[in-house]
């Protein structure tokens, strides 16, 4: 999911039998300095109490993780943030720990 749509559009997705959407926070929204806000969140929230699981991806950090604790996330994409690190392994360990925090304690 990325531009402009509603939730009454993923009303009638899920009314289609759609089930899981990837939610993207654009390049460019991270280039202009936006973070994961409240009205991200809020959507993706929505998205999930409607029954839709979510993929998300768009500049993911261990230290973002947090907050999606209250919403049905099934996968976070984190390319840049392996794909560029000075330890790619380590920077892996460090997604697995916060996951394992947060939603395996």
């Amino acid at each position: 999911l990325f531009g402009r749509w509603t939730l009454e559009d993923a009303r009638q997705w899920h009314g289609l039998g759609i089930r899981q959407a990837i939610y993207h926070r654009g390049r460019d929204a991270q280039a202009s300095g936006q973070t994961w806000g409240r009205q991200d969140l809020d959507r993706m929230k929505a998205l999930s109490d409607l029954g839709i699981e979510l993929s998300v991806t768009g500049g993911i950090t261990p230290a973002d993780l947090p907050l999606f604790k209250e919403i049905a996330v099934t996968a976070f994409i984190a390319g840049r943030a392996l794909a560029e690190a000075g330890d790619p392994p380590a920077a892996a360990r460090q997604f697995r720990a916060a996951i394992d925090d947060i939603w395996r304690s």
